[in-house]
């Protein structure tokens, strides 16, 4: 619902930006998704991974409620998918992933999806595509605080509190979450004769998050920023259906970290980031006395610089990135390292309505020299005022080896070539009326070199390169907005068609070839209903995923489903600086039984209530 004007619930003060992260990041041939803050909004009480379950393209693999819950944008694998946080790559350098469950939406004022080839301008490893999180300074005189509870079936709970500070100068904010959830919702137990319905067990969430952000306009020219998040989380791991609860358990603190310097002037700016993670991660299985530590240190360094050619529309641009990971952990003989770096380079011009772009980004592993990885692509717009724009992308992308594919005992592997493959994909956006617009996307890739843990003659698991994988798709999007005096109604609907096979292999007996990755869905869909009058918001969101494959050989599959949710919001006016905000979801509206991982079930009907309260002055 791109172009709709509706009541938003999020603290998003007016934007004084001098810099556009949005532009310089991106290259406009390629299709950026914008997650607005009305869709931000409807997802108050829930995480991001809720959200971006119900992206166009994109996949969420839940392990339950509360558990881990990894990201793959059209068929890739999850370490193949990056996150950034305000520039900078957060998965982790251990197995490559970001655990969703882990980043809260409710600090994030920016949220960009990049398939393919787009994720090249923000980082190296998105073979799939990347997920950008930012949260942008704002510089206007003012105070602003809010104070948000959110209470729900099965024990949820989330207290959010926000404090934002600015003048023409000065920008500070501070926010703090606390989440916690028992999760002790029934499910169908189908490993039992008579399939009873149980309890879920071991499966408490509690997690304080806090935010601290400063921003200075040092002129009209340079900006500083310091940003810091902490996380502090512990959740229990519920067993499989069928099997003994053994009380797992992990324990999760993370420190982000980020100083950034801009500097613009007429035709030339300059955008540095120096930034700081930490990762301590502690799992405890204490029935089978298994305890697994890992901490890891990760130092960032950015610098992006992009120079405007005015005269003939055109823009150059270079950005350097070198990351160096530091790991410890029980299962590496020493503490191990790696250094990943990569340059980009881009040219942009605009000829008439003409767009295309040249690009380049060079891998480099510990200072040597990797693949490089080409992009490009061209834009279009036809008929007055642009109301159809075509988009043809094509671009190689890689992903480096994970500290754990290289370095694991036993099994590590550290003569791993990187995975290496290519995109290409054709995007169309038509403005069939002032009100109904129509896009689409359809792409073909290859991915060689995939790595695969393999059991080896030993009896022990190593990771391989051992597959090629061919995905190709269609991705389409309906959108319709009407605006009759004081209603606003809206409707979004999303199918995408995803093949993504194993087309050769080295292991002779690979059952997988010629058949769907296991846990890709070949169809997806999703309905969106909103409604506005006043001061009121209805919305019913409706998905559908197919059926997916939990076996190479695509003999065993877990059936399709469909949850729906449906939600009503309602803001006040300001009032003498004050507003009220109070809302109402029901998750899971028709009570379905379904699982997204096999054997571990998700919750049946639940609520969520919101109230919150802001105050400006």
């Amino acid at each position: 619902m791109a172009f709709r004007n509706v009541i938003s619930q999020s603290d998003t003060l007016t934007e004084h930006i001098v810099f556009d992260s949005k532009l310089e990041e991106g290259v406009s041939t390629f299709s950026v998704i914008d997650v607005d803050s009305s869709a931000l909004a409807k997802y108050f009480g829930q995480t991001t991974e809720e959200l971006l379950g119900k992206s166009n393209g994109l996949f969420v693999k839940q392990y339950g409620a509360g558990n881990l819950a990894t990201l793959s944008i059209r068929g890739s694998s999850a370490n193949q998918t990056q996150v950034f946080w305000n520039g900078i790559p957060v998965n982790t350098a251990s197995i490559g992933v970001t655990d969703l469950t882990l980043l809260p939406i409710d600090f994030y004022n920016s949220l960009l999806i990049k398939k393919g080839g787009a994720s090249l301008s923000s980082g190296t490893g998105g073979i799939g595509g990347a997920v950008c999180l930012n949260s942008n300074s704002f510089f206007q005189k003012g105070i602003a605080l809010s104070a948000q509870q959110v209470l729900g079936s099965f024990g949820i709970k989330r207290t959010i509190l926000k404090m934002n500070y600015s003048t023409d100068k000065i920008y500070f904010s501070t926010g703090y979450l606390h989440r916690f959830a028992f999760n002790n919702f029934s499910y169908k137990d189908v490993s039992s004769p008579n399939e009873q319905y149980l309890i879920r067990e071991n499966a408490s969430l509690n997690q304080h998050f806090f935010m601290q952000e400063i921003g200075w306009l040092i002129n009209k020219k340079s900006q500083l920023d310091f940003k810091l998040n902490y996380l502090n989380s512990w959740r229990q791991i519920a067993s499989i259906i069928g099997a003994v609860n053994n009380g797992e358990f992990q324990n999760d603190e993370q420190i982000k970290t980020l100083i950034g310097f801009k500097n613009k002037s007429k035709n030339l700016r300059h955008d540095l980031k120096v930034g700081f993670v930490n990762e301590l991660m502690n799992y405890n299985d204490t029935a089978l006395g298994i305890f697994s530590n890992f901490n890891i240190n990760s130092l960032h360094a950015n610098y992006r610089v992009t120079r405007d050619l005015k005269p003939i529309n055109g823009k150059i641009q270079a950005f350097i990135i070198i990351r160096e990971d530091i790991a410890e952990s029980d299962y590496y003989e020493e503490v191990s390292s790696q250094n990943t770096s990569s340059l980009f380079v881009k040219w942009e011009q605009k000829i008439n309505k003409i767009d295309y772009h040249l690009a380049v980004r060079q891998e480099l592993l510990d200072f040597n020299f990797l693949y490089s990885n080409p992009s490009i692509g061209v834009k279009k717009s036809f008929f007055k005022n642009g109301k159809w724009n075509t988009q043809f992308n094509a671009s190689k992308t890689s992903r480096i080896p994970t500290l754990n594919d290289r370095f694991w005992v036993p099994g590590g592997n550290p003569d791993l070539l990187p995975e290496n493959g290519f995109e290409i994909e054709n995007n169309n956006r038509i403005y069939i009326s002032e009100n109904l617009m129509f896009s689409s996307s359809i792409f073909f890739g290859r991915t060689s070199n995939w790595i695969i843990w393999y059991p080896m003659n030993n009896g022990l698991w190593s990771p391989e390169n051992v597959k090629e994988v061919q995905r190709y798709g269609l991705e389409s999007k309906l959108e319709f907005d009407v605006s009759l005096k004081d209603v606003n109604f809206g409707l979004d609907i999303q199918y995408n068609y995803l093949n993504a096979t194993t087309i050769h292999s080295f292991n002779i007996n690979d059952a997988s070839i010629n058949k769907q990755l296991i846990y890709v869905p070949a169809h997806q869909a999703q309905l969106d209903v909103e409604l506005v009058y006043k001061k009121f918001r209805v919305f019913y969101s409706q998905s559908l995923v197919g059926s997916v494959y939990i076996d190479s050989d695509n003999n065993s599959f877990l059936p399709h489903y469909f949850p729906a949710d449906i939600g009503i919001d309602w803001s006040s006016n300001f009032i003498t600086g004050k507003q009220l905000v109070a809302g109402l979801k029901i998750i899971n509206l028709f009570n379905e039984d379904y699982h997204i991982v096999a054997n571990r079930p998700m919750p049946e009907t639940h609520f969520l209530l919101n109230l919150k309260k802001k105050l400006k002055k």
